[in-house]
């Protein structure tokens, strides 16, 4: 009797759970019907001038991006402040350089080296190789710094600026110092080199490397034939460019402007393309252009950009409201599907234990 009775449940147990299985294979998730167009991932649409694409849709959240072609960039330098040689330019400025033809023999580290270049990689690369063992080699790509002498000229932390399959380019210079008149409404604003004594001491052969300090505190350079004279009779004049507003200059590869010099900052302004995104939030809405959509993301990697009105936030709203009753439908029936079969097998496992007698 007892096996009789457990067999009975197990079927009843295993007939709830079958049903509520299947229901929620059967049941259809209620969807969100909005008008509107649907994009996907990569896709563009064009709203009053401008042209938008889908750059990222995920499951909520997702970003639309365009492009200004005349949009303003300002890079601004502080007052006593200093700027590379590589990030400010102009015609003539006072800027060391070597050229160095593929093949070349140049000291490196104490040692004799041979430059090979390689202008099909990216970045393109220059290569040193020990004369004597190959295997020592260094590689070094374009925009890196190194020191070396080459045809007795010394390369003072050179940075490489240029690769070609023939020759490679090294170039050194000083920084600049950012230096503004204290006036209220300035009109002007200077560049000043700023002496590298070390460099310059080491690229000219006719005095020692390191300087000398008189008794009195002065500094002096020392001359290889035994002469003397103090640093600052042996500084060359530091070049300095004088900048007004409206004026132009290259400032990290690009042509700027001066434009409206305080007291403390110079900016440098210049006008060029720039992506800009606009962020997606599902069930939200977002302006493109002037103009008011409704977001809607059906799935990852689609977004239906539907008119932002009355009517379609009061849809969108009822329709994950049903969504919501479905999800919690579906739930409790998982929840009865697991509950039956766990039941089923329990009672069938029991009534087939042994008896004590």
């Amino acid at each position: 009797m007892q096996r009789r009775a457990a067999a009975v449940y197990f079927v009843l147990f295993a007939v709830v759970s079958a049903g509520a299985y299947t229901y929620v294979g059967m049941a259809e998730r209620p969807q969100v019907d909005l008008s509107g167009e649907t994009y996907a991932e990569g896709e563009t649409l064009t709203v009053g001038d401008r042209t938008y694409t889908v750059a990222s849709v995920g499951d909520s959240s997702g970003e639309l991006t365009w492009t200004d072609p005349d949009a303003t960039y300002t890079a601004t330098l502080q007052n006593d402040s200093t700027v590379s040689w590589q990030v400010v330019s102009w015609d003539g400025q006072r800027v060391d350089r070597v050229t160095v033809p593929n093949g070349s023999t140049v000291t490196f580290g104490d040692r004799d080296h041979r430059l090979l270049l390689n202008a099909s990689t990216d970045p393109p690369t220059l290569r040193l190789e020990a004369v004597e063992n190959s295997s020592i080699n260094t590689t070094f790509e374009r925009g890196e710094t190194l020191s070396f002498e080459y045809d007795d000229q010394y390369v003072p932390d050179g940075t490489i600026t240029n690769v070609t399959s023939d020759e490679a380019t090294a170039s050194w210079g000083s920084a600049y110092l950012v230096s503004i008149p204290n006036e209220t409404d300035p009109a002007t604003a200077s560049l000043i080199q700023q002496q590298n004594v070390t460099r310059l001491l080491l690229t000219d052969d006719a005095v020692e490397d390191s300087l000398g300090t008189a008794p009195d505190g002065t500094r002096y350079v020392q001359y290889r034939n035994g002469t003397q004279q103090p640093l600052a009779a042996y500084l060359p004049e530091p070049e300095t460019r004088t900048l007004a507003e409206g004026e132009t200059l290259t400032y990290e590869g690009n042509e700027t402007t001066v434009g409206n010099i305080t007291r403390s900052t110079l900016p440098l302004n210049r006008t060029g393309p720039r992506t800009i995104g606009v962020g997606l939030s599902a069930g939200q809405s977002v302006n493109l252009d002037g103009q008011s959509y409704f977001v809607h993301i059906p799935d990852s990697g689609t977004v239906q950009l539907a008119p932002n009105t009355t009517e379609t936030r009061e849809a969108y709203r009822d329709s994950q409201a049903q969504i919501d009753v479905y999800q919690e439908r579906k739930a409790g029936l998982w929840g009865v599907t697991i509950l039956s079969s766990f039941a089923a097998v329990l009672l069938l496992g029991l009534a087939y234990l042994p008896n004590k007698d």
